[in-house]
């Protein structure tokens, strides 16, 4: 099983077997072997938990499932309550201080750990994250939250997705999912399909195209996810498997904002900046030249002159004139 206390690790089967699983899919499931599991299930049965064998499928297999819901707060809501009662109805601060008591009752009494939901965090009122109207920003909160919930649980996902925004039909496919991930202001979910064993890739699913979405009993085997090996070679969002190129771009020393934005990137692999005697700024990327990083060329085109390869420099002419003649067209 992975690094961790006696009691994490019993916190990590637990978390398994909210659905039937057999020692077999545990131990696959947590990357330990079956003698290993079968101690950690002796244990939580020594708990008295609610820890049930069932058979299914001709086999022995493994759930949580108290017979009456337990109130997972409930001796913090005792004491509460007996607190309550101290209070005077007839002073306003006892009154204020009431309320206040009732409101973190309300939020600890529930009988389903499902029900508790993560809320987005807020550093402060006054420190706000706008993306620009571009960004998912819609993006439904509980649909975020099940997805969290089954990365931290290791439970496969069923969604029904739409690869374009204009498609009509949706897909329905099954990914054991990774990281929820905002980049260049879209939010995604980077997750593994079938494909994952034979080419080792994660693929990007943004959240605005996913219809639907619900959490399998399929258990996910442990994968290591490195932000920096699935940007490498990105200029933003797309993380295609396009051969990457060596690009040189020069930065004149009127555009001191765009040279400091240079120095500032964090590119997979790091871009090489050099300064000639002109006090033109070198700019050697190793990237994947894509639709997003052409329309950025585009944009700072005056700024930027393309040294290589040619064929950069020849599709980025061509944007700009289409552009132009886009404009002038009556």
């Amino acid at each position: 099983m992975t690094s961790g206390s006696g009691y994490e690790k019993i916190n990590r089967v637990k978390a398994k077997l909210r659905n039937p699983m057999s020692i077999k899919q545990l131990a696959e499931a947590l990357n330990c072997s079956e003698r290993t599991m079968f101690r950690h299930i002796e244990i939580i049965m020594a708990e008295n938990c609610g820890l049930h064998k069932i058979k299914a499928e001709g086999e022995t297999r493994y759930v949580i499932q108290t017979e009456e819901a337990a109130n997972f707060n409930q001796d913090i809501v005792k004491k509460l309550e007996k607190l309550k009662k101290t209070f005077s109805e007839s002073n306003p601060a006892d009154v204020k201080n009431r309320k206040v008591v009732d409101k973190i009752i309300d939020m600890l009494s529930t009988t389903d750990p499902d029900e508790f939901k993560a809320e987005a965090v807020t550093l402060d009122p006054n420190y706000i994250l706008d993306y620009g109207p571009f960004c998912d920003n819609h993006i439904v909160d509980s649909m975020v939250n099940k997805v969290l919930k089954a990365i931290r649980d290791g439970f496969k996902i069923r969604i029904n997705y739409k690869y374009s925004a204009r498609a009509e039909e949706s897909d329905e496919i099954v990914v054991s999912p990774v990281k929820v991930i905002m980049r260049m202001d879209t939010l995604y979910l980077i997750a593994a399909d079938d494909t994952y064993e034979e080419t080792q890739v994660f693929k990007n699913y943004m959240f605005e195209n996913i219809v639907s979405l619900n959490v399998t009993n399929e258990s996910v085997r442990p994968m290591h996810f490195d932000p920096a090996i699935h940007y490498q070679y990105a200029f933003g969002k797309y993380t295609d498997t396009s051969k990457p190129q060596d690009v040189s771009l020069l930065i004149g020393p009127e555009s001191k904002w765009l040279q400091t934005q240079f120095a500032k990137s964090s590119f997979h692999p790091q871009a090489s900046l050099r300064m000639d005697k002109n006090k033109n700024m070198i700019v050697d990327l190793k990237i994947r030249i894509t639709p997003d990083f052409k329309t950025w060329l585009l944009g700072v085109s005056p700024n930027v002159k393309i040294l290589k390869p040619e064929s950069l420099k020849a599709d980025v002419v061509k944007m700009l004139k289409d552009a132009l003649a886009s404009m002038q067209a009556k």
